[in-house]
């Protein structure tokens, strides 16, 4: 039953409830309690996250019968080094290591003992300076180790690694258990009971797992996103469905499986359950007004999100369930605005950021998203750390990119092995349906080129690297060639190719989320978005587009077309987004020439979690993690809304009604509007155009409410 909410709810405890009703999420926040951890496993550089990665190719490829995914991805080293300076105190060392090991001090090897299942041990002995690991790493898993810190180490001293033993590196580092190395951990299960409904076992939401079926004989099962899929008389899912024997006498499938109907052949059935991934994760973030419809596709968009992350951001739960980067560049937005965790999204840029040649997915596109995103998860999640020890990897994936540029500093990528087999000449992929011409210079492109060199140039000077200026002089290059040849005069526009020749809405909205479009936006820009909205097929570049709109003042015309539609797929019957918009006409389910092709759970189609937020209340980051933040609601129609933003530091949680806004700004954070600036932990509220005025540094419910009132 639906509530009617009469006004904005002000404090963030009381607009996550108030959004509560409209989401479909199922799981609770912690689905088990995590494991105490030993220590910290050491990995080299990359390989923790790339041990992931290999995994999840490996199992999808595996569970999927239509799969494409460029071979790529960065390699797995078969042995690393790890060392660190002694204290020269004899002593005892406990280790636990995701392979083999040989433990030698000062060039000496040691002698090692077992000590219990997963633990071994070696004496040190007095006098020795240097300590050194060599971890020969299992098939198709990264060399980790797991040490007892003890007084045998130099105070002060910390671990480095090595692929070679020469070439040393601090080494990254995650909390883990003795018995499993952080990256053999799998995601939470949560168990659901499945409803047998006209024959076909049903959930509520679709999810990745394994069905438990409780039967007499041995069961064949067939799943789907849809009914449809299903049921299908010809058996042309999507996935395979290889049944065990499970040791208590039921059975389930072999690989996990991305669905939400199940029909089970064959056999006498009890009952069946649903053992089911689910990602640990707050949900935090929120948003709610006075239009019912809007609630839905913010909870339903964040749900979408959700369930696509299993370790790391996968691009959908069903068909091949691998992380691409152009889905990670759109959803690390309404990651930020919906949950705050920066750890999976930064874990996916890193697993994704070493391709051995070619481009990252095998798409050229794709290495410049990489970078711009590198660029949104610094400025959405502040990590610096992260940053400056990424600095000299920004570089040289730049450079190498720089490699492919031709006269008039454009890019011009060039076929190369491994390449993404639906990109067009040069590995281009811009979107589904978005094709540049051959022979021609895609200005979507060069923009793009443009944003990625930007990216780079600003990191790299935020990590005080010196690589920045190359960049930033660079992109200026790539910036006069685009005015030069890009610009339609005619129509106050960027042409779709260089010449400039025809129209399309891509380099238009990408003009505006570069900055090659700067404040105040042409008005003939704002018209080649609106104008070729048509075209754009997915939910991926429709976001990116909105997105421009709304910085181009447009926040009304974005939020319609959410209602229309996202609006479009729930009324559907969706529980969550498609990796493609409803087609007129055409089936709702197909898509590659199959009839169960379309992803129906996609994370590329909750841009609405990070959009509704600033389009309506005008929530953005004006500095790396929301150090400092803007405020400028547009209610357009609606009475009220009110939202909860996770930062890095807590949370901010505005609520506006009519002319009245109040803005809780959190400790280490400032809220700017206009020439004025608040200091957090403070609450602010303001009415229409009049300046803000500071309430009280320690807010509380009541104060609030009082604002809200103003």
């Amino acid at each position: 039953m639906i509530e009617t909410i009469a006004g904005p709810p002000a404090e963030a405890v009381a607009i996550r409830e108030a959004l509560r009703q409209w989401s479909p999420d199922p799981f609770p926040d912690q689905p088990e309690p995590r494991d105490e951890p030993a220590g910290r496993w050491l990995y080299h550089r990359g390989q923790f996250e790339l041990g992931r990665l290999h995994r999840r190719v490996a199992e999808g490829f595996a569970a999927n019968r239509f799969v494409h995914y460029a071979a790529n991805y960065g390699a797995l080293a078969p042995r690393v080094f790890f060392g660190r300076a002694l204290s020269g105190a004899a002593g005892r060392i406990t280790l636990c290591t995701s392979g083999t090991a040989d433990v030698s001090v000062d060039g000496t090897l040691l002698a090692q003992r077992a000590d219990g299942a997963a633990r071994r041990e070696a004496d040190v002995p007095a006098g020795a300076a240097w300590l050194q690991i060599e971890v020969r790493a299992a098939a198709g898993e990264p060399a980790a180790l797991l040490v007892r810190d003890g007084p045998v180490f130099e105070t002060g001293s910390e671990w480095a690694s090595s692929l070679d033993g020469t070439d040393w590196h601090p080494v990254s580092s995650r909390a883990g258990t003795e018995l499993v190395a952080p990256h053999a951990r799998r995601e939470p299960v949560v168990t659901m009971a499945m409803e047998l409904a006209e024959g076909i076992f049903e959930l509520p939401v679709p999810v990745l797992g394994r069905p438990v079926i409780d039967c007499d004989g041995r069961p064949g099962v067939v799943s789907g996103e849809s009914r449809e899929e299903a049921a299908d008389p010809n058996g042309v899912s999507e996935s395979r469905h290889e049944v065990v024997l499970r040791p208590d006498g039921r059975w389930t499938t072999f690989h996990e499986l991305g669905f939400r109907f199940l029909t089970v052949s064959g056999a006498r059935v009890r009952s069946v359950s649903v053992e089911a991934s689910a990602h640990p994760v707050a949900r935090r973030g929120a948003f709610v007004c006075a239009d019912p419809e809007l609630n839905r596709i913010w909870a339903h968009s964040a749900f979408t999100l959700r369930s696509c992350m299993h370790e790391l951001m996968l691009d959908g739960i069903k068909r091949d369930r691998m992380p691409w980067m152009g889905d990670q560049a759109l959803n690390t937005l309404s990651n930020a605005y919906a949950f705050g965790e920066g750890d999976i999204i930064r874990d996916s840029i890193v697993a994704l950021g070493s391709p051995r040649h070619g481009y990252v997915n095998g798409i050229s596109d794709y290495s410049l998203w990489w970078l711009i995103n590198t660029g949104s998860y610094f400025r959405l999640f502040g990590d610096t750390a992260h940053l400056i020890g990424e600095a000299e990897h920004i570089h040289r994936f730049t450079e190498r990119l720089a490699g492919y540029q031709g006269p008039g500093a454009l890019f011009r990528p060039a076929n190369e092995p491994d390449s993404f087999t639906d990109a067009t000449e040069g590995a281009v992929f811009l979107d589904w349906g978005a094709t540049p011409q051959r022979g021609k210079d895609a200005t979507a492109l060069q923009v793009l080129w443009f944003w990625a060199l930007r990216s780079a140039a600003e990191l790299l000077d935020a990590a005080g690297h010196d690589g920045a200026a190359r960049w930033a002089a660079l992109a200026d290059d790539v910036r006069s060639t685009l005015h030069r040849e890009a610009w339609d005069a005619r129509t106050g526009s960027w042409a779709e190719h260089l010449g400039p020749e025809g129209e399309s809405p891509y380099p238009n909205f990408l003009a505006i989320l570069s900055g090659l479009s700067a404040a105040p936006v042409p008005s003939g820009v704002v018209s080649a978005i609106t104008a070729g909205e048509g075209r754009i097929g997915t939910p991926f570049m429709a976001s990116f587009a909105l997105r421009a709109l709304v910085l181009a003042g447009e926040p009304a015309h974005a939020i319609a077309a959410i209602r229309t539609r996202w609006g479009a797929m729930l009324d559907a019957g969706a529980v969550t987004f498609w990796e493609e918009f409803p087609r007129p006409g055409g089936s709702p389910l197909a898509m590659y020439g199959r009839p169960y092709g379309k992803s129906l759970c996609h994370a590329w189609a909750a841009g609405p979690a990070a959009l509704l937020p600033e389009a309506v209340l005008g929530i953005r980051p004006l500095s790396p993690g929301w150090r400092t933040f803007e405020v400028a609601p547009a209610l357009g129609d609606l009475p009220w809304a009110a939202a909860v933003v996770p930062v890095p530091d807590g949370e901010i949680a505005v609520s506006v009604a009519a002319d009245a806004v109040t803005v809780k700004v959190p400790s280490g954070a400032v809220l700017v509007r206009g020439s004025e600036r608040w200091v957090g932990p403070c609450l602010v509220g303001w009415r229409g155009g009049a300046s803000g005025t500071l309430l009280t540094d320690a807010p509380d419910a009541a104060e609030a409410s009082e604002v809200a009132r103003l």
